[in-house]
């Protein structure tokens, strides 16, 4: 609970990059002992989102242009890879869900829906690797940039149609699909660094 608390109030910016975080006043704040906050914190640590200090406190992560540049060049060569497997897995049944999924990203674009879904798409899709891991260290790079993408620093980019990429699915169009994907990617990466300038004193 306290982990699903600070996690989300650090995406939505409530808790901005560089704020100390005390455990005492958390654990005020939420309404809870120090020993949940500290293990929230630590587990947040591992996720990149708090950088710890000492055994009290931490300070929310800040993220460098380097280090987006890093992030969505490991993605890239995962989720290329991620979408290739997932297409010798793939069901009608799977197919169907990813495009009921895809109809509500295509259209909300925005919002807590949208992010919903999203999120649930990705997970549909990869799913169809047999590869937990492979989602997890995706999901864990996705989390590194997180608050980029989510309420009050929502990235703006040129729509993506999810719908296009599971056409190539579809057809078993693997060129096309892993275009989409890295596509896709850039577009969000370009976005990223674009907020990370905007934000440069």
């Amino acid at each position: 609970m306290v982990y699903d608390i600070l996690k989300e109030a650090i995406l939505d910016g409530t808790l901005r990059p560089g704020l100390k975080l005390r455990q005492e006043v958390l654990a005020e704040k939420i309404g809870v002992s120090r020993v949940p906050v500290r293990s929230a914190l630590i587990q947040l640590g591992a996720d990149g989102l708090v950088q710890l200090r000492g055994r009290r406190s931490a300070v929310v992560r800040s993220i460098t242009a380097a280090q987006v540049r890093e992030i969505y060049e490991l993605r890239a060569v995962l989720e290329s890879h991620a979408v290739r497997v997932s297409m010798v897995g793939m069901t009608s049944q799977r197919l169907a869900r990813l495009r009921e999924l895809a109809q509500v990203v295509d259209a909300e674009q925005e919002g807590p829906e949208f992010v919903d879904a999203r999120s649930e798409f990705y997970a549909e899709l990869y799913d169809a690797t047999s590869n937990p891991t492979l989602w997890e260290l995706i999901e864990q790079l996705r989390l590194k940039v997180g608050r980029y993408l989510l309420g009050w620093r929502m990235v703006e980019v040129t729509p993506h149609s999810h719908e296009s990429l599971l056409e190539a699915v579809s057809r078993n169009d693997v060129d096309s699909a892993v275009r989409d994907i890295c596509h896709h990617l850039e577009l969000v990466r370009d976005g990223v660094l674009e907020k990370l300038e905007d934000e440069t004193p």
